[in-house]
């Protein structure tokens, strides 16, 4: 008997320590992003763990990706993110046993593969550092990869996922490929991006950027597709200004804002009936599921309350409302082009259901086998209870250090040096940050792509 407790007692330890150090992930990135809030790029880079296991490696690489990028370690980032991909790549083939871990403990316990717009963003900024490193090609193959991503996510989506065409990754690819002379590969990419907006907007609200439109007409001018021209023209009510070729050369500045979403972990109670079948778990779980979005008023014969935890997305407030870009004596305001908290709300929420299924599945597991155990041993079956409520914990791990929106302002330019000047706005319109551009070199008939990031 004293043998049996503490093979139990040792096991039981092991799945708390697993299961805790996947579920601790956001208290771990709490220094690192104290220290990127406040530009320490090299301390927030030594406060980041390295972890011991695969639970968190994409994760890691990731962060330190991102935080290379903003200090400017262009070659660095991108083999951080290089790694990164390679990572997902091996994450499809998964662990059986972390699989199975994680019906006795929680999801943490699985190694980490990325959301979906998580895995995108990795060729937005693997392209901004090819851009600044003087390899416009290799910025190209990114973009093409990013597309490809895309399509791969509408394909293999078992649920209706909104984040499948991804409007402002799709916008960036054509503005690169349109930089670059690409134009049909462009043209493309911009038509993908209204379509990605138009879905945006019937699923959380985000407009089409005022840019986009023009940049469709005008292309579609270009490539000599004279009815798509004026299609466009009449849909978005266009003016002969707005589709004038830009002269000189342009400037694009992406900024970025505030931290995404963070998850945190929602407990909800499900009632278990006497009269519920516990022989086929998968099929009780489905029920459940029902019984949870459809709440009876009164239960009178509950056998138990299932207790399980979910994630859920906990958008940061931002300072930062609006953008505005001025120099060489013009000036353009900013457009809303990306809302990654938005993104994320409405991806978990599509999930839900089976993130909910699985839970429940798990945590009925739990009870079945305490309830048997308790039958053989009543202190052993304690024990098995204490287990279930200690390891059951949601997964709220996430890439902290992405922005929550990203904004798009730009201008053309005469050819020559040119000092740009970058305020952030609130909501009363005032000025609340700052970044100047020096001597930028702005090129006839060429697009300079900058970006910046306000951690307010």
């Amino acid at each position: 008997m004293a043998r049996l407790l503490l093979r139990t007692g040792i096991w039981a330890a092991l799945l708390l320590v697993l299961a805790g150090c996947a579920a601790g992930y956001s208290s771990l990135m709490r220094a690192p992003l104290k220290r990127l809030e406040r530009r320490d790029y090299e301390g927030a880079l030594v406060r980041l763990e390295k972890p011991e296991g695969k639970t968190n490696k994409l994760l890691y690489r990731l962060e330190r990706g991102l935080i290379f990028h903003y200090q400017g370690q262009y070659a660095a980032s991108n083999q951080e993110f290089e790694k990164a991909e390679t990572l997902i790549d091996e994450l499809y083939t998964r662990s059986v046993s972390r699989q199975l871990a994680s019906l006795i403990t929680n999801d943490a316990v699985i190694p980490y593969s990325g959301e979906e717009f998580e895995r995108a963003y990795i060729h937005y900024y693997r392209a901004l550092n090819y851009l600044s490193l003087g390899f416009p090609d290799d910025a190209l193959v990114e973009c093409r990869k990013a597309n490809l991503r895309l399509a791969d996510y509408a394909q293999a989506a078992d649920y209706q996922l909104s984040y499948k065409n991804d409007a402002f990754i799709q916008y960036m690819t054509g503005l690169f490929y349109e930089a670059q002379g690409e134009w049909n590969d462009a043209y493309v990419s911009y038509q993908d991006a209204e379509q990605g907006y138009q879905a945006a907007q019937q699923a959380f609200g985000l407009q089409i950027p005022s840019t986009l439109p023009a940049d469709l007409a005008r292309l579609a001018g270009r490539l000599g597709f004279a009815e798509d021209r004026e299609t466009y023209v009449e849909r978005y009510h266009l003016k002969s200004q707005d589709l004038a070729q830009p002269g000189g050369g342009q400037v694009v500045v992406f900024v970025e804002q505030g931290f995404v979403a963070r998850k945190r972990q929602h407990e909800i109670q499900v009632p278990l009936l006497k009269n519920d079948d516990t022989h086929e778990v998968w099929n009780l779980s489905d029920q459940l599921c029902y019984r949870y979005y459809h709440p009876h008023p009164f239960y009178g014969s509950v056998d138990y309350w299932l207790r399980v935890a979910l994630p859920v997305y906990q958008p940061l407030p931002s300072q930062i409302q609006a953008a505005r870009l001025s120099g060489g004596g013009r000036q353009a305001q900013g457009v809303l082009v990306a809302d990654l908290d938005a993104i994320a709300i409405k991806t978990l929420q599509e999930k839900e259901n089976s993130i909910l299924a699985k839970t429940l599945a798990r945590a009925l597991s739990k009870y079945l086998l305490t309830k048997k155990v308790e039958k053989e041993n009543e202190v052993l079956g304690v024990l098995f209870n204490w287990i279930g409520f200690a390891t059951e914990s949601a997964d709220t791990r996430s890439w902290l250090s992405l922005p929550s929106r990203v904004s798009l302002v730009r201008f053309s330019l005469p050819p020559g040096t040119q000092d740009l000047t970058l305020e952030l706005l609130d909501t009363r319109g005032q000025t609340v940050e700052t970044q100047v551009f020096p001597a930028v070199q702005v090129a006839a008939g060429k697009t300079l792509f900058l970006n910046y990031r306000s951690f307010r």
